[in-house]
């Protein structure tokens, strides 16, 4: 399983939701973007887009977590927490 840096993980994860909105692609995101109402993104598209996110990186976020994400932050933090040491 590959290390990913904070940067390499923000920069995936931005490339994710830029698929999900497209129009937001010269947008800046940061970690204190709110993903739902700073990307558009509705709930259903943000269960989608967590579940790009955990096939992306070979992780499981528990579906009881997945309702406190709100910021990209957060969303690196789950992701980071759940990746290996190695």
């Amino acid at each position: 399983m590959k290390k990913y840096s904070r940067d390499e993980l923000r920069e995936k994860t931005i490339r994710l939701i830029h698929n999900f909105v497209p129009e937001l692609e010269n947008a800046e995101l940061t970690e204190e973007s709110v993903i739902n109402t700073d990307t558009a993104i509705d709930s259903l598209s943000m269960i989608m887009l967590i579940t790009k996110v955990e096939s992306s990186f070979d992780v499981r976020i528990p579906k009881d977590e997945w309702y406190t994400i709100n910021t990209l932050g957060e969303l690196l933090d789950k992701v980071e927490a759940l990746l290996p040491d190695a």
